[in-house]
């Protein structure tokens, strides 16, 4: 007789099915899914025959579950302390602790084999269960173990031993550890830099944390992990303890940066539906996408911030015309998504660290709340005890009547948020340090005289670096980098859905996508080239008109130069062109495609953008007075001769640009 639970077949195949049962059941469990890990793992508790091997297996994921409240808590309490106390000694305390059974806490760090890492862990334990009670004066003292605990990231690296933070920051040594996810590092930030002790220190931790440090404490130090000496380190985290006993309050004093609006945003609400670690993906901290999409007004625009989405999401969202996915990974840099984030008119997340991007931003968020909160929300599970931008919403709660209305108040307040320009050009060029980062961008329609008007600049010192040779529509050149065309504008385009020609069709320009990677693939590309900052450089492509406002973001001081020609003039060489006649030689053809373009060069001339528009006709006519005024404020000379040999018919294409 087959025993209960094994299923039909021979004893190898039950064997073979408690196996697979395990397996999927531990990978469950470390994903985070652990009703999932429950229902495979509950055949299995009432068999009598299994191996040692399988008995501890399950002991762990039945006691696993229980910390997440799933499964048979009361059978999980009796087995808890029932079993010996060597064994899974640091979990169990820590599930003794949640299940409120002092007496199996008691024996469990009692017991004769705990070592100074059981030790830390315990108190690291009892520290977050006093936190979490409101219990700070204990919690915190409690908590500062944790950088030895069994249960804890391990957050120093062996050069460093860990220093505790002293109650006068006079005493401070100079290393911090950047320590723990996203949103625990920009909290950690926020009242780091609200002490301002510690502009000039050094910090480390994960290398993604690196930009952080550039952006919120621009004279510090960043010291990878590989790099670091031996010395003494605080714990980052320990500076909410010392700033809750200072001024009795754990959110920190300030913020870390503010929202933004341009002139050629519209209001957009960020969504996330899943918690962003491992430990964190559990059931409890996800909202199926498709359930979300269902609760939001249909009359707005949503960005997609789920820094893992799977494929079929991103099908689900990409079907949805209310909805976009950022065309790069959010998760590289996180001061490129903040960037995303602060023109947003909101923010409505399950993931924490969201939150924490949006409200150090002072962007409204909409918080929705899980079971188990984090003890930085307060006893109340309250974000805005934190973020004064933040409503928090249980997410048993979350229903599309309580989101409308929020989204409505939220676009209001967006519409009345200041518009700021982009950022300033000096009048003269910067340091070189930041000439990378002050592009010229050349556009304007196709056959409007761009090629020309580049091949002048080119002239007066502007790098380019490789450009696309003559051809027959260009005798001269096309001085357009080959490299930034090939391998960042037309895959733009092509990830947009649009023609990678950029003719037809093309992409909507109000409802395009943010690419927090364009800044770095763009510098990356000209750097390979071997661009170093001593002139100015320049990209031309009568594409960027189409997607002006990604390149605008992601190079703000950049100076929009747009060619205008006369129309007619324009319409005739369209018809002419070879690569343009495989749609039509009639000029007639060409009139709304210019139209179109021109939709988008209005819209960047009114942007707030550095732009100045240049007539092509003088220059076509050998007279480059015209781009003067251009030279002028890219930090370029102005040689009047040099410049008009660049417009005559023995002008050829220059060698690819190198210093």
């Amino acid at each position: 007789m087959t025993a209960p639970g094994r299923g039909a077949g021979p004893g190898a195949d039950a064997d073979a099915d408690r196996a697979a049962r395990l397996g999927r059941a531990r990978k469950l469990f470390q994903s985070g899914q652990i009703a999932a890990c429950w229902q495979e793992i509950a055949p299995l508790i009432a068999l009598r025959d299994l191996t040692r091997a399988e008995a501890e297996a399950l002991d762990f994921l039945r006691l696993g579950c229980a910390l997440y409240r799933q499964g048979d808590l009361e059978a999980a309490r009796a087995l808890n302390a029932s079993l010996p106390v060597e064994r899974l000694t640091t979990l169990r305390y820590r599930l003794a602790l949640r299940q409120r059974d002092p007496a199996t806490a008691r024996r469990l760090r009692r017991a004769p084999g705990n070592g100074p890492r059981e030790q830390a862990d315990f108190r690291t334990s009892a520290g977050l269960h006093a936190l979490w009670a409101g219990r700070c004066s204990s919690g915190f003292a409690l908590y500062a173990a944790r950088h030895n605990a069994i249960n804890f990231p391990r957050v120093l690296s062996a050069p460093l031993t860990h220093a505790p933070l002293p109650e006068d920051p006079g005493n401070d040594c100079d290393m911090i550890v950047l320590e723990q996810g996203l949103g625990e590092v920009l909290f950690h930030l926020a009242h780091i830099r609200a002490e301002g002790r510690h502009a000039h220190s050094s910090f480390t931790g994960q290398t993604k944390y690196a930009p952080l440090i550039r952006r919120y404490l621009s004279q510090a130090r960043f010291v990878p992990f590989d790099q670091l000496s031996p010395g003494p380190a605080h714990l980052a985290g320990d500076f909410v303890a010392r700033a809750w006993r200072r001024c009795g309050r754990i959110a920190p004093d300030r913020m870390l940066d503010s929202p933004t609006r341009h002139a050629f945003d519209l209001p957009i609400f960020g969504i996330c539906w899943r918690g962003g670690s491992g430990q964190n993906r559990r059931e409890e901290r996800h909202i199926p996408l498709p359930f979300l999409l269902d609760m939001l007004p249909m009359g707005a625009r949503y960005l997609a911030l789920q820094h893992d989405l799977t494929g079929a999401e991103r099908k689900i969202l990409l079907a949805d015309p209310r909805c976009a996915v950022p065309l790069g990974d959010i998760s590289r840099n996180p001061v490129t998504t903040i960037d995303m984030i602060r023109p947003l008119a909101g923010v409505i997340s399950v993931d924490s660290a969201n939150w924490h991007m949006a409200g150090f931003c002072d962007v409204p968020l909409l918080a929705v709340m899980n079971r188990t909160a984090h003890w930085f929300w307060g006893r109340g599970a309250d974000a805005a005890s934190v973020f004064a931008s933040a409503t928090t919403v249980p997410k048993p709660q979350l229903t599309a009547e309580v989101i409308a209305p929020w989204v409505a108040a939220r676009s209001a307040d967006w519409q009345a948020r200041p518009i700021r320009p982009l950022g300033a050009r000096p009048r003269r060029r910067d340091p070189q340090r930041h000439a990378v980062n002050q592009p010229i961008f050349i556009c304007g329609l196709p056959r409007s005289g761009t090629s020309l008007c580049t091949r002048v600049l080119a002239s007066q010192g502007l790098w380019l670096g490789e450009t696309i040779p003559a051809g027959p529509d260009n005798p001269t050149g096309f001085f357009e980098n080959r490299r930034l065309r090939e391998t960042v504008l037309k895959p733009t385009l092509a990830a947009l859905g649009a023609d990678p020609r950029g003719i037809a069709p093309l992409p909507r320009t109000e409802a395009l996508p943010p690419h927090p990677d364009l800044a770095r693939l763009m510098k990356t590309a000209i750097r390979t080239e071997g661009y170093n900052g001593d002139a100015p450089w320049g990209f031309k492509d009568p594409k960027l008109t189409l997607l002006w406002p990604l390149f605008a973001r992601a190079f703000p001081a950049a100076l929009w130069v747009i060619v205008r020609r006369d129309r007619d003039k324009v319409l005739t060489s369209m018809a002419r062109a070879s690569f343009l006649r495989m749609h039509s030689t009639s000029p007639e053809y060409w009139v709304p495609f210019c139209n179109a373009y021109d939709s988008r060069l209005r819209a960047l001339a009114d942007s707030g953008a550095s732009v100045i528009e240049v007539d092509a006709g003088p220059v076509l006519a050998g007279d480059p007075g015209g781009l003067k005024t251009v030279c002028r404020r890219a930090g370029l000379g102005f040689d009047r001769p040099s410049a008009e040999r660049a417009t005559g018919p023995e002008a050829q294409s220059p060698p690819a640009s190198k210093q």
